[in-house]
């Protein structure tokens, strides 16, 4: 008698255990996968947007004069398949579209960098950065506040389909996003 009680709990034991574990597993085994390409940046990218409590609403659109600040650079070089922009006042970066935080921190090349894929497969990368407060795999709406930049060199590189976008693409890019 006693061994069918234990056979019972047992078995109720690991239908309890079981069904908590199941919401643990769908929603951890997407997030666990590794990036390795742009597929699996879209990939992430669109599981993060079904996740999001935001679903539905609407934004206001409206016209940000503080996006354009960025196109009062001074002078423009190339430096490591991107360009340095110059500034002589401080600048504000934001989204220029919906999208993902995938790299922030700090390279050699580039000193702090903050990394964004948008939502038409387009990379871009800011370097030599102030300050950001974004952490990688945040999504991010248009216009969000991404990071700030004092007066002097702003890296920038944009990726749009995997390919680097020469300077004459580049001011045709922003011209377009802002």
């Amino acid at each position: 008698m006693k061994r069918w009680r234990w056979g019972i709990a047992f078995i109720f034991c690991v239908v309890v255990w079981g069904t908590t574990q199941l919401p643990e597993t769908k929603t951890t085994s997407v997030i666990k996968r590794i990036v390795y390409s742009q597929d699996d940046l879209t990939f992430m990218r669109n599981t993060l947007r079904n996740i999001t409590i935001f679903e539905g609403k609407k934004v206001e659109v409206a016209d940000y004069p503080e996006r354009r600040e960025m196109l009062s650079f001074t002078a423009i070089q190339p430096s490591d398949q991107g360009y340095l922009m110059t500034y002589e006042q401080a600048v504000n970066l934001f989204a220029l579209q919906n999208g993902i935080v995938v790299f922030t921190g700090y390279t050699k090349e580039t000193g702090q960098t903050i990394s964004i894929f948008y939502d038409d497969n387009t990379t871009v990368t800011y370097g030599f950065i102030d300050s950001f407060s974004l952490l990688p795999y945040t999504t991010i709406a248009t216009n969000e506040h991404v990071a700030t930049k004092q007066a002097g060199d702003l890296y920038i590189r944009i990726e749009k389909d995997s390919q680097v976008l020469d300077l004459e693409q580049t001011l045709a890019w922003l011209n377009e996003q802002m």
